[in-house]
């Protein structure tokens, strides 16, 4: 089945824009050039900063696996990553990069250390989670992210009453219609390509 993309921006009191940062964690997918290192791909491909990255992002997964060299890890086509400010207790204390407690997980290999990838252009999934979704989530709306229409259609059915309170317009692939008649217009099988701004 060929897919399709309904675009959608809405546009939210500046006040309230953290109505949609639980959406990130779901997770969103970006075009890029694979083949280079995670390190590379995060900074200089999707802009995140040196700085907030090594200082805000305390866990990092890729494919499942904790991360603890940036360097070390190698991206491929349909790589999951997910990225989370610093988790409580003894989960977080062991998934923390370079943690004093990440030799109590289980080991793996870099993706260094097997054959050299070519760089490719390809896709990821990002996904973004507590402090780092409300840090970075803004810009990331602001561009405008793809996320598939099943998890759109499920995170506005959860939020569906504070988006009618703090939703002002709603346009959907150029047409403008209420905010109460989103969840009827959605398409599930669809690529939802969404743009966030403050009112």
């Amino acid at each position: 089945m060929t897919s399709f993309t309904q675009k959608i921006q809405v546009s939210i009191e500046k006040d309230h824009f953290s109505a949609f940062f639980a959406l990130l964690s779901y997770g969103f997918k970006i075009d890029v050039q694979t083949g280079g290192s995670l390190l590379d791909l995060l900074i200089h491909q999707i802009g995140i900063n040196e700085s907030y990255l090594n200082e805000k992002v305390q866990t990092v997964f890729l494919n499942g696996k904790v991360v603890d060299d940036f360097y070390a890890e190698i991206v491929r086509d349909d790589s999951v990553i997910a990225l989370s400010a610093a988790m409580p207790g003894l989960v977080g204390a062991v998934f923390r990069k370079g943690g004093i407690l990440s030799s109590m997980r289980s080991e793996h290999t870099s993706s260094m250390e097997s054959v050299v990838i070519k760089k490719l252009k390809g896709q990821v999934t990002l996904k973004l989670f507590n402090h780092i979704a409300s840090g970075l989530g803004g810009d990331f709306f602001k561009k405008g992210i793809c996320v598939k229409g099943k998890y759109f259609l499920r995170y506005v059915t959860s939020k569906q009453s504070l988006l009618k309170t703090v939703c002002r317009q709603l346009i959907i692939d150029g047409k403008q219609y209420e905010i109460g008649n989103l969840l009827s217009l959605l398409q599930p099988e669809a690529d939802i390509f969404l743009t966030v701004i403050p009112a």
